[in-house]
């Protein structure tokens, strides 16, 4: 995959998955590893219901290991999520994966890298910034070198495209416009990244990527003289799907516009037509079609276009915003939490439990029976998908769900200034004892102590 041959690399995860379901018993160890690195080539390949069973697959031959299962069921679905162009759901996906004391290094490194991508889709710069910076820190720790270069390119990305976003010509692209604010004033407190400490062989894919950010710094500045088959070309190189394509070339749309070479971004858009329809739910997308239809003269087309534009910009918004939550119940609260990455993480009948569970969490004899009941299923069915999907049974997900409620509830300056237990009552959590070692279990502090900590 790092030298951009993808359909090599699924041959050979595909011929390794194989054999070892072939082999013996000793060999079904390295299985998660062959079906999860089978899943993620389909996923960059852009067949998700493939990748969605090679996830189940290979976590099914973990699920024994709670502690991996739930970072491997996290990052999992992460990575489907950000494909799929739900930037929100990945990050916390990603954010629980970074959070977990069990996850291995290499697992960190790759949670705050989907961090940054979630975030910087999202027009989350100071936090991109943040994750990035994270993921840099581990990476100059660890013995291989290429992960600094990945944490590297992603920096020199995200720095090309606020630079084109920043330009004159795109001053009236609004979604990206808090994003280069908050980027202006983080920029004399953001520590910046240092270069690679380790020295290392850049893999032909990094290059080719590089060259493109390179080509789009040139046509941001105003250079010419590069045709758009020439571009296309270039990006089709490294391109392993139709929606990389797509999203490439909308890239060098953009910073061709904002160069002042109309022409040109019009060409590269008429491309796109001919990509797939990958026109779905994109921001950018709407907004330079906009810009071609009033260059045309096409006045209505263009207003309805920058109609299209607002919608999904207010919508991708919305998506990461802090719920609304009324004062007084549990319900209330647990209400919002129904659209996030434990959702997508279980299996599409079975989410239907989760909302039975979001729904009741905060009475206090809500038990797994009763979830089981409601989905007309046993007890022992519904606790072995919760386990395999999660890593929790729906007893411990009611437990986390409670704890981690009380948690936001603590932290929240604007929320009722109630006591700790009256603030537990509310989440159906009625035990002083049981709070007081639950919390301190899930937290290693225990509820004074986070009250203490968010008032310094």
């Amino acid at each position: 995959m790092l030298e951009g041959d993808f359909a090599r690399a699924y041959c050979v995860v595909d011929d390794v998955a194989d054999q070892s379901e072939r082999a013996q018993l000793q060999a079904r160890g390295k299985s998660n590893d062959e079906l999860t690195a089978l899943a993620d080539v389909s996923v960059v390949a852009g067949d998700f219901e493939a990748a969605e069973n090679h996830y189940r697959r290979a976590q099914k031959l973990i699920w024994k290991d709670d502690d991996q299962l739930r970072v491997q069921s996290c990052r999992n679905t992460a990575w489907i999520s950000l494909f799929r162009a739900r930037p929100a759901v990945a990050q916390r996906g990603f954010a629980r994966v970074a959070a977990e004391p069990d996850a291995h290094v290499e697992q960190r490194i790759e949670a705050y890298l989907g961090m940054a991508l979630a975030h910087h889709q999202l027009a989350q710069q100071q936090a991109a910034g943040d994750a990035l910076s994270r993921a840099a820190e581990l990476a100059d720790g660890h013995e291989e070198p290429r992960f600094r270069l990945v944490v590297d390119l992603l920096a020199q990305e995200f720095n090309v495209r606020l630079k084109v976003r920043a330009s004159r010509a795109l001053d009236d692209h609004a979604f990206w416009q808090s994003a280069l604010a908050s980027a202006s004033l983080a920029a004399g407190s953001q520590v910046p990244l240092s270069p690679a400490s380790a020295v290392a062989i850049r893999p032909a894919l990094l290059s080719l990527h590089q060259e493109l950010l390179h080509s789009m710094e040139r046509l941001a500045s105003g250079e010419c003289g590069t045709p758009a088959s020439v571009l296309t070309a270039r990006i089709s190189r490294q391109a392993p799907n139709p929606a990389f394509e797509f999203h490439a070339t909308l890239e060098m749309a953009l910073a061709a516009f904002a160069g002042g070479q109309d022409d040109l971004g019009v060409e590269l858009m008429n491309v796109l037509s001919k990509l797939d329809g990958r026109a779905h739910r994109d921001v950018d997308y709407f907004y330079s079609m906009a810009k071609v239809a009033t260059r045309r003269g096409e006045h209505a087309q263009a207003l309805k276009l920058y109609c299209q534009y607002t919608a999904e910009a207010l919508r991708r918004l919305r998506s990461d915003a802090a719920p609304t939550r009324a004062a007084g119940t549990a319900r209330t609260h647990g209400a919002a939490l129904v659209n996030d990455e434990v959702s997508a993480r279980l299996p599409a009948k079975y989410r239907r439990a989760y909302r039975y569970i979001i729904d009741n969490i905060d009475r206090e004899d809500l038990t797994t029976r009763e979830v089981a009941a409601e989905m007309k299923v046993t007890m022992r069915t519904i606790q072995l998908v919760f386990k395999r999907a999660l890593g929790v049974t729906p007893c411990g997900l009611i437990r986390s769900l409670r704890l981690e409620g009380i948690r936001r509830d603590l932290l929240d300056e604007d929320g009722p200034a109630s006591s700790i237990y009256d603030t537990a009552n509310r989440w159906g959590l009625k035990s002083r004892s049981t709070l007081a070692k639950g919390y301190r279990k899930h937290f290693n502090e225990s509820p004074s102590q986070t009250i203490i900590a968010s008032t310094r």
